[in-house]
């Protein structure tokens, strides 16, 4: 018998029948039935892994999504979750109860320890960090086009995770070409912010609108030039939400976790 810990609470994997009777028998409890074809089981049932043990389904899903939100995707027929691992709902898949495996319970790979590893990798954004990236430029805050895109409830997590997604080069572009797109229907490019930027220049009474001015055309003409932190965030900066230091924050956790997982 083996266990595994989830939250304070244990999670037994059982070698055989035998041990698995004896051991609600000794909690004085009926020996829940064990289902024979694990993909045919509940959640919260007892089923023989492939390597002929016993162990609960904790979690069961009847749909995969696709990493790129794709409709009607038919890779599997779902996934059931275990102390273990993570495992597709299909017939070729083969379930086992071998923890040294599975690097992470919370995903189908046996090899990706930090699931926000694919989130750094992946280049192209999913529909809804393409939904994410909308709501942030409509300025509904960061958290909260989070928590919308993704429907998450939790709003601690929804501020690690944007703060986190800001901080990929495909979500700053995406952020960017959007709001360019607001901008252009709104009638507002280049020349309308130099002119405006200009004008107050020119024709202000107030000498710290002045020079304000002044500096914002020297910025944007690159005479003043730009630190490599203000390149990096853009347009980003105007609607996230988040501070310069706060991302970089995240920056440094990321790299923290990378090199605690590389250790390990």
């Amino acid at each position: 018998m083996e266990k595994g810990t989830i939250k304070g609470i244990n999670h037994y994997v059982f070698d055989d029948i035998k041990e698995f009777t004896e051991y609600f028998e000794s909690q004085q409890k009926q020996p829940p039935h064990v289902i024979k074809d694990w993909r045919e089981g509940k959640q919260d049932e007892w089923v023989y892994s492939d390597d002929k043990r016993i162990v609960q389904l904790l979690k069961v899903s009847h749909s995969v999504k696709h990493h790129g939100d794709r409709k009607n995707y038919k890779f599997a027929k779902g996934w059931v979750r275990t102390i273990v691992g993570t495992f597709l709902n299909r017939e070729n898949t083969f379930m086992d109860t071998d923890f040294s495996s599975h690097a992470n319970r919370y995903t189908f790979s046996k090899t990706i320890k930090n699931p926000a590893s694919r989130v750094r990798k992946r280049t192209k954004p999913t529909n809804k960090e393409k939904e994410f990236a909308t709501n942030v430029v409509v300025g509904m805050g960061a958290v909260k086009a989070y928590m919308t895109a993704f429907n998450e409830e939790n709003q601690d997590n929804a501020k690690k995770k944007a703060a986190i997604l800001l901080k990929q080069e495909r979500i700053r572009m995406e952020i960017d070409k959007t709001a360019l797109e607001v901008a252009k229907e709104l009638g507002i490019d280049h020349k309308y912010i130099l002119q405006k930027l200009k004008d107050l220049a020119d024709y202000s009474d107030d000498d710290g609108i002045i020079l304000q001015s002044t500096k914002e055309l020297g910025k944007a003409l690159g005479t003043l030039g730009q630190t490599t932190k203000q390149k990096e965030i853009g347009v980003v900066g105007m609607f996230q939400g988040f501070s310069p230091k706060e991302l970089e924050s995240v920056e440094r956790k990321e790299l923290v976790e990378d090199n605690k997982q590389k250790e390990v």
